[in-house]
């Protein structure tokens, strides 16, 4: 499912609100940071229920930190998969997508896939097992609109990942998707 946010002053959903989820009925929970103590809360009680679960009914979960901002920063020590933006990757010191996932490798937990798209130069991931991965930009022929491509490519992987798809299969279809939103205005079409 996506959610397209209009009016920008709604309140942060907060663990309490959170309560009112009923986990039976998820197989994938991605959280954007914004209100990132409210949130490891929320992850928390995943990783609560996923422990009373066999191993196929576990809900995976996301998060992705994309302002750079310190509070946020807590967020890349949970989820199954964490994407870390450009920007927060620059905030660190690094250069590439490539050197941003190795050096914020030691800042997630074992077994976490990480994953840091770079506009044009594509996206890389380390995965599970430390293996390096990557996938080119696929731009479109004429850019139209960039507004929303890196929720796109979340999205994607995210769909891809959740499909049973492996990592390579996963950030090549993100970088697919995402450079059909460029190429669109709005979203009509890109799939």
């Amino acid at each position: 499912r996506t959610i397209t946010l209009y009016d920008t002053n709604l309140p942060d959903v907060t663990a309490q609100d959170f309560e009112q989820v009923d986990l039976s009925q998820y197989k994938w929970i991605h959280w954007e940071g914004r209100n990132a103590a409210e949130q490891v809360k929320m992850i928390r009680r995943v990783e609560e229920h996923n422990q009373g679960c066999a191993a196929h009914q576990r809900i995976a979960t996301s998060v992705e930190v994309e302002k750079p901002r310190e509070e946020l920063y807590q967020l890349l020590g949970y989820g199954d998969v964490v994407f870390v933006s450009k920007d927060v990757a620059k905030v660190f010191g690094f250069q590439s997508a490539p050197e941003a996932v190795q050096g914020l490798s030691s800042r997630v937990r074992p077994g976490t896939t990480l994953i840091c798209a770079w506009a044009e130069q594509g996206a890389d991931a380390l995965g599970p097992a430390g293996e390096l991965v990557h996938a080119d930009a696929v731009p479109p022929a004429r850019i139209v609109d960039t507004l929303g491509a890196g929720d796109t490519f979340n999205a994607a992987v995210i769909f891809a990942l959740s499909t049973g798809r492996g990592l390579q299969e996963a950030l090549a279809f993100g970088c697919e998707v995402a450079g059909r939103k460029c190429g669109v205005p709005g979203y009509d079409g890109i799939v």
